[in-house]
């Protein structure tokens, strides 16, 4: 009775699109150009974006055929995340792992749906900051 009744409040709501902004940390980059670099710390954040847009896609494959494979793949996808200042996109990769590991199925479900937009947002707002640097 109590669904129906909240149903009945809101009619109009037939589809949810969730949305939420890139988090970048830009003092990771400036870290990683102290630590090696400028122009290695380029380099490494494009070989790490051109992993990460690599892997993201694979992934529900992976988890129906290969755990772990899977497994390795978010992991090394947290780090490289990490690496290049995009903390919201690792810690959703940690998230998928922490449901794995707790076989909670409707978690890993909403997590790995979570992971693909803000993986495909968070790619998109580096890729735009370089072009804007050029």
């Amino acid at each position: 009775m109590l669904l129906m009744a909240r149903a009945d409040l809101c009619p109009t709501i037939t589809e949810l699109a969730p949305e939420e902004p890139a988090r970048f940390n830009p003092d990771c980059l400036e870290e990683l150009c102290l630590k090696i670099g400028e122009v290695r710390a380029e380099a490494e954040v494009a070989q790490a974006l051109h992993r990460l847009s690599e892997a993201l896609p694979t992934l529900e494959g992976l988890l129906r055929e290969d755990e772990r494979g899977f497994l390795v793949a978010v992991e090394k996808l947290s780090k490289d995340a990490e690496l290049i200042g995009m903390a919201t996109l690792a810690r959703v990769a940690r998230s998928v792992l922490d449901c794995f590991a707790t076989a909670n199925h409707v978690g890993l479900a909403a997590t790995m749906a979570r992971l693909e937009r803000v993986g495909d947002r968070s790619i998109h707002a580096v890729w735009d900051l370089e072009d804007l640097s050029v």
